[in-house]
């Protein structure tokens, strides 16, 4: 079993704000959930089953839903504040009827079931070791039916550029309203909390775990976006 994670300790007050916290902080957030839409739908038929890790507020769900009316989402958190939020979300359309809400982590998901396709949008940042980034998307793989897509995002460590795009970032923070204070928190807690990895060490951990080399399709800052396939 991989190590808890900070992402199980979304609570109430965190779950609530999480909508406009994150669209504060991660610059282009829509923009690369309409990216993830055009992304699947690339390699997937106008039917299918989809595992979304971590789904949170269900953002993805909701971006990959309005434009795939049949495509099926089974929405997979370990917080039950975030998952609530998720139903809400759906509450009132027709995608309620399209989504399986499982409140557990994806490593504790029945291993019978298979999917046509998997995503996961800032979860395993969280992960502060090389093995549970490993077991974490080794469960993920196990469940995909084989040359299914596979989308995730996180924050990375892009070697040579970091240190001026961390310096941006904080800058375009600033820009969008956050006082001095909020920038040294929120940084700081960044730094705590996230484990950024060179991009050449997310395309060993996908090897290792049986997916192809990834393709990053998507950047902001130290934000990334990857597409690969289930070998």
């Amino acid at each position: 079993m991989s190590e808890p994670t900070s992402i199980q300790q979304f609570d109430e007050e965190r779950a609530d704000g999480y909508d406009d916290r994150i669209r504060r902080i991660a610059p282009g957030y829509d923009v690369l959930h309409g990216l993830l839409s055009s992304v699947m739908a690339a390699t997937l038929g106008d039917e299918a089953h989809l595992l979304v890790v971590g789904a949170g507020t269900g953002a993805e769900i909701a971006a990959m839903g309005e434009v795939q009316p049949g495509w099926r989402f089974t929405a997979v958190d370990p917080s039950p504040e975030m998952l609530a939020r998720c139903r809400e979300r759906m509450a009132g359309t027709d995608l309620d009827g399209r989504v399986e809400y499982v409140c557990e982590r994806v490593e504790d998901l029945s291993s019978g079931r298979t999917f046509d396709g998997a995503t996961s949008i800032f979860v395993s940042h969280f992960l502060q070791t090389r093995e549970a980034k490993e077991q974490y998307v080794e469960s993920i793989a196990r469940r995909l039916r084989s040359g299914a897509p596979f989308v995730f995002a996180d924050l990375y460590d892009p070697e040579d550029e970091a240190d001026q795009l961390w310096a941006a970032w904080q800058e375009w923070f600033a820009r969008v309203g956050a006082s001095d204070e909020e920038v040294e928190r929120t940084f700081s807690k960044m730094e705590d909390e996230i484990s950024f990895v060179l991009e050449e060490e997310l395309n060993q951990i996908l090897q290792a775990t049986g997916f192809a080399e990834c393709t990053r399709v998507y950047q902001s800052f130290l934000w990334g976006a990857w597409w690969t396939q289930r070998g």
